[in-house]
């Protein structure tokens, strides 16, 4: 009975189309149905809302990736995600040129694998970086080495442990690289109509711009999809408190950080006539003591005061001070 209109709608709605604020073409378009196709050969696994989840997911990935990257590359890379979508692992396997380069990550935690892909003009960019080059970019079709296979090896095992990472609040895993293949044909993780959830990320290196995808089977990530929504990512980053675990990220990269460390005995003057006519054996003198404590530097700058000596048969020096902002004598 709710179709029915009564007079006073019936009186309105003819004052309004005689007036001109409503044609009989809109009523018309907003009277048809939207029908919504769906293919019953390819049904959806993946709710909306936990294809929005695996987003946040991995822009958090992105953002981790970046600064990976321009660490290791030694210039300023830029990763952002594209797009996730679902749909068959066949069509996946399809769209991929050959030869390509695709590490077979293993989950310990889910019991499966997931595949990660990187485009051939990526992988030789990052290949030439490391390797001392421009990371041009120039497209080369052929397969990888040996040597340039086990450098993305050790390169795909660190992306893949910075994805664990960005998976921590959803679930902490242990994820290792099983191997490395350039044929995507040769891969069967699953059945070609199983449907998979592909992460596709764009990583841009200066002039260079190549894609890395990310893909998911649902059978994989079936035992925790009740966890991929947004009121239980954001439940457990609150829990945890998301500054503070990217802050001791942050301090554990630090961590590793190498930093020179210079021992400066002293500083002598000496004009151009004493220092063109040096020999073996001629001394110079220093304008530090004997005595005095000398110089540790960091980064060229004076930060502690210290005492020579022995450790053993090397040379070794005790730090004695810190040196303060400002601090010319220590």
């Amino acid at each position: 009975m709710q179709d029915i209109l009564s007079q006073q709608e019936i009186d309105e709605l003819l004052e309004s189309l005689t007036s001109g604020d409503i044609s009989a073409e809109r009523m018309k378009e907003e009277g048809e149905k939207k029908v919504k196709v769906y293919d019953f050969f390819r049904p959806n696994r993946f709710s909306k809302e936990q294809i929005r989840t695996i987003e946040m997911i991995h822009e958090n990935f992105a953002r981790l990736l970046s600064t990976f990257f321009s660490a290791q590359l030694r210039t300023a890379v830029d990763v952002k995600l594209l797009s996730v979508q679902e749909l068959s692992y066949d069509e996946f396997i399809r769209s991929l040129i050959v030869p390509t380069v695709m590490a077979l990550v293993r989950i310990e935690e889910l019991g499966g694998e997931m595949l990660l892909e990187m485009n051939p003009v990526l992988a030789f960019a990052i290949l030439e970086r490391l390797l001392g080059g421009k990371g041009d970019g120039a497209e080369k079709r052929r397969p990888l080495t040996d040597i340039e296979q086990t450098i993305i090896m050790k390169l795909t095992s660190r992306v893949v442990r910075i994805l664990a990472e960005a998976w921590h609040h959803i679930l902490p895993m242990r994820a290792s690289v099983a191997g490395l293949e350039l044929n995507p044909q040769f891969v069967h993780i699953i059945a070609g109509n199983e449907m998979v959830a592909l992460v596709s990320l764009e990583v841009a290196i200066q002039g260079v711009k190549g894609l890395m995808n990310l893909c998911f089977p649902y059978i994989l990530l079936k035992p925790i999809t009740g966890k991929l929504s947004a009121r239980y990512w954001f439940s457990k980053t609150e829990q945890e408190g998301v500054q503070g675990t990217e802050q001791k990220n942050l301090l554990r990269r630090l961590g590793n950080a190498e930093i020179p460390i210079v021992v400066e005995i002293g500083r002598s003057t000496i004009t151009t006539g004493e220092l063109l006519q040096l020999q073996v054996g001629d001394v110079i003198a220093l304008e530090s003591k004997a005595s005095g404590d000398i110089d540790v530097l960091i980064v060229d700058r004076p930060k502690f005061k210290a005492r020579p000596g022995l450790v053993g048969e090397k040379l070794a020096v005790e730090i004695t001070a810190i040196r303060r902002e400002g601090d010319d004598n220590g």
